[in-house]
């Protein structure tokens, strides 16, 4: 149910993003937004809370944001309608109607360490000619994964980690010994 809520505010919200041409601005801030309230878990429950008004909760909110554009208005709505806790669910589904509109793809990318310029762009470019969309990378590192690289993106993994050959020696070694 917190996810059906969730959608549809986020397509309410991005129903706004179409009325007023497609401003950018307001993915950017409900990004922005999502940040704040999840690094500060505090201001959700003060602004969550039954005993605080409305007139209240405008007040927070505005010397928190000092934000009247569609998106702070768009949070002065949560708040009033005691949604603010779908947060970070709304943004979610709002970013991904984004990004099929604007034709991106987020692909998380994890390595040992962190990726070079070089290998920032040779990934990007590699990937952007395989799926033919824009590619958003989002990078990770695990020390674990000893070398290599793994790719998520689209519901795929390209795992060409260490970490991933060794398991794979191990298991056909356990298996031949069965």
């Amino acid at each position: 149910m917190a996810g059906e809520i969730a959608q549809v505010y986020a397509e309410a919200l991005f129903e706004l993003y179409s009325e007023n041409g497609h401003d950018d601005q307001i993915y950017s801030d409900i990004n922005s937004y999502a940040d704040v309230f999840r690094s500060n878990t505090e201001l959700e429950e003060l602004l969550s809370s039954p005993l605080m008004t409305s007139e209240e909760k405008a007040d927070v909110l505005k010397r928190v944001f000092d934000d009247d554009s569609i998106t702070g208005d768009f949070i002065h709505l949560l708040c009033d309608k005691g949604r603010i806790s779908y947060l970070d669910r709304i943004k979610d589904f709002f970013n991904i109607r984004y990004n099929e509109f604007k034709n991106i793809t987020e692909v998380t990318v994890i390595t040992s360490t962190p990726l070079t310029d070089e290998l920032r762009l040779k990934v990007t470019a590699m990937l952007g000619r395989k799926i033919k969309k824009e590619i958003r990378l989002i990078e990770k590192t695990d020390p674990s994964i000893i070398d290599g690289i793994i790719i998520d993106y689209n519901n795929r993994r390209i795992d060409s980690s260490v970490r991933a050959r060794l398991d794979s020696m191990r298991s056909s070694v356990t298996d031949s010994n069965v």
